[in-house]
């Protein structure tokens, strides 16, 4: 059985308006805007759209106060060069969405939905996806120290050219996951990996995690 791959997002910003922090608020509707060096600590974009836009360069604000994007839906979008202490956006959406250079301390995108992303060269301290839906996402060259995909429901999701310190997989549901290349040091949800696709290294690797997960005495 082959694994299917994710399938990539489509992407076509051109021709971008300036937009500036006054632009952004609550429940704002924002097309074809380029965003570039804005520092948006504590700026409320909740349940905001930005459809073919982009971000560069922006800061998302410190761990105390972070800009809320809770309930806001990407589109057709790239974040770019930016910097999250706190990423917060539970409940929002990414879809046909590209993110790129970024560093994020804890990403909060618990309930999400993702659709078509790449995230492409971060660096992610802790991502929250608990109960998110992802579909056709790739993390590429990415160094990730704990993704948490407790209840998530993810098909064709895959990790080329990336690290994952702890994988949490707690009542996952998992299809075409490709987890070929990592090595993590700790997974907890062994009984959930069923649809995920490994590699004979990593079976040898993982013995001792998944008999500990199993309780399994090896002697």
């Amino acid at each position: 059985m082959t694994t299917e791959t994710p399938r990539a997002p489509k992407i076509k910003l051109a021709h971008l308006a300036p937009g500036y922090l006054g632009d952004i608020g609550p429940e704002e509707f924002l097309e074809g805007m380029g965003f570039s060096e804005l520092d948006l600590t504590e700026v409320d974009s909740s349940q905001a759209t930005y459809l073919d836009c982009s971000l560069s360069r922006a800061n998302f604000g410190a761990a105390e106060s972070p800009v809320n994007l809770t309930g806001a839906r990407f589109s057709g979008s790239k974040i770019d060069d930016c910097r999250a202490d706190t990423l917060t956006m539970p409940r929002g959406s990414l879809i046909h969405t590209e993110i790129s250079g970024t560093r994020i301390g804890a990403g909060v995108v618990h309930d999400s939905v993702w659709e078509k992303v790449i995230v492409h060269n971060c660096r992610i301290s802790y991502l929250n996806l608990r109960a998110a839906k992802l579909t056709d996402v790739e993390f590429r060259d990415c160094t990730i120290d704990e993704i948490d995909l407790d209840r998530a429901k993810a098909n064709r999701v895959s990790f080329p050219g990336s690290s994952v310190g702890v994988l949490q997989c707690e009542g996952a549901t998992l299809g075409n996951v490709d987890l070929r290349g990592l090595q993590p040091h700790k997974i907890s949800g062994v009984h959930s990996l069923r649809g995920t696709t490994i590699d004979e290294m990593q079976l040898m690797l993982f013995a001792e995690l998944f008999a500990s997960e199993l309780g399994i005495s090896v002697e």
